[in-house]
């Protein structure tokens, strides 16, 4: 199925990209007093549910909560591991987050940004291809 083929290149752009962030955001997040995580509410897409549905993930995590921001995010930051966590939050840098990259290493933002690009398109692609799939599987049905 080609919808498996573009997850699984989407799951590995995802792994670089989230690799080149983690140290900026372990550093920059962490210490941040306000988190751009108590800013939103539930952040998961249709096509962050559709590219764990097609590597056969569990889906996305639900989570019952209250309040503002969210509902992922603790005291110590993120509850979630990198990979379970919506695409928005990888596609999202803060100004800091992104002062940071470009003062360590000037090559790393702009890296990361057509990462980010290629990922966009990728996903829109698995979008395509799923309801392709969906709506060929309704024709079929008698």
């Amino acid at each position: 199925m080609l919808a498996l083929k573009v997850a699984r290149e989407i799951d590995r752009l995802l792994s670089e990209v989230i690799l080149l962030q983690r140290d900026y955001v372990a550093r920059i997040c962490s210490a941040c007093e306000e988190p751009c995580c108590k800013s939103v509410q539930y952040l998961f897409d249709e096509r962050d549910i559709i590219f764990a549905r097609v590597l056969g993930r569990n889906g996305v995590p639900r989570r019952r909560h209250n309040g503002k921001g969210c509902p992922f995010l603790s005291a110590t930051g993120c509850l979630l591991a990198p990979k379970a966590r919506p695409f928005v939050c990888h596609r999202y840098l803060c100004s800091k987050l992104k002062e940071e990259m470009a003062r360590q290493d000037p090559e790393l933002l702009p890296v990361t940004s057509e990462k980010i690009r290629i990922l966009e398109g990728l996903r829109c692609r698995l979008w395509g291809e799923y309801i392709d799939h969906c709506g060929m599987a309704s024709k079929k049905r008698p």
